[in-house]
C-alpha cells in the first residue's frame, strides 16, 4: 500500500507527513494537479527525498495536487510504475490500494494492468467515460473499502476521489491511509483538538 494525499490551493503538507511517508513509502513519488495560474503540474520520481519533496510541495502551496509516495506490492521499483499513471490525454490517474488483477506481466504494477488493461480501451472507446458521475460509482463499487483512486482532468482542472469514504481528513488534506505513516502524528493532532 503507498500514502495518496490530495492537497487543495492553499494547504501546506506539515513536512512530519512527508518524512514518515517517505520512510515507508521509498519505491517512487508523484505529483498530479494544476497551479492557481491553471497550469498542469506532473512529476514522477522514481527515488524518494524527503527534502527534495517538501521544497517541491512549500514551492506549491497555491496548487491543487495529488501526491503519491510508492511501496512497492506488485512490479519493479522504475519510472513505469510511479504515479501518477496517463489514461488518455488529459486524464490522470493515482492509486492506493491493491486490486486482483490479472497481471500479464509481474515487472509491471496492479496500478499499471488497471490503467493499460482496463481504463484507458475504456476511455477510447467511450470518450468522458472515465469522468462519468455513474461511471465513478461503478469503479468505488468494483474497488472495495481497500482502494482509493484520484483522477485528475486536467482540460477542466478538475478532480475526483473514488472512495473518499475510507480516507481521512486531516489539517487541510485528505489522507487515502495512515497504514503507512507515523500513528503519533495524528495523536499529537487529536490530542490537540481535545484541549
Amino acid at each position: 500500500m503507498c500514502v495518496l494525499i490530495h492537497k487543495p490551493a492553499g494547504v501546506a503538507v506539515p513536512e512530519p507527513i512527508i518524512h514518515s511517508a517517505a520512510l515507508h513509502n521509498a519505491d517512487g513519488w508523484g505529483v498530479m494537479g494544476h497551479t492557481a495560474s491553471g497550469e498542469t503540474v506532473l512529476e514522477r520520481h522514481v527515488d524518494v527525498d524527503a527534502t527534495r519533496t517538501i521544497d517541491f510541495l512549500r514551492a506549491h502551496t497555491d496548487s491543487e495536487l495529488a501526491i503519491h509516495l510508492r511501496r512497492r506490492t506488485h512490479g519493479d521499483v522504475n519510472a513505469c510504475n510511479a504515479h501518477p499513471f496517463e489514461i488518455e490525454p488529459g486524464l490522470y490517474l493515482m492509486h492506493n490500494g491493491s486490486f486482483a488483477l490479472p497481471i500479464r506481466n509481474p515487472a509491471y504494477s496492479d496500478t499499471w494492468h488497471l490503467v493499460h488493461d482496463i481504463l484507458r480501451p475504456l476511455a477510447r472507446r467511450h470518450r468522458g467515460l472515465i469522468a462519468d458521475p455513474a461511471f465513478l460509482q461503478l469503479i468505488s463499487a468494483v474497488a472495495g473499502p481497500d482502494n482509493r483512486l484520484i483522477l485528475f482532468d486536467a482540460k477542466r482542472a478538475k478532480f475526483h476521489v473514488v472512495n473518499r469514504q475510507i480516507g481521512v481528513d486531516h489539517a487541510g488534506l485528505w489522507i487515502g491511509s495512515l497504514r503507512w505513516l507515523d500513528a503519533g502524528l495524528f495523536e499529537a493532532a487529536a490530542v490537540g483538538r481535545a484541549a
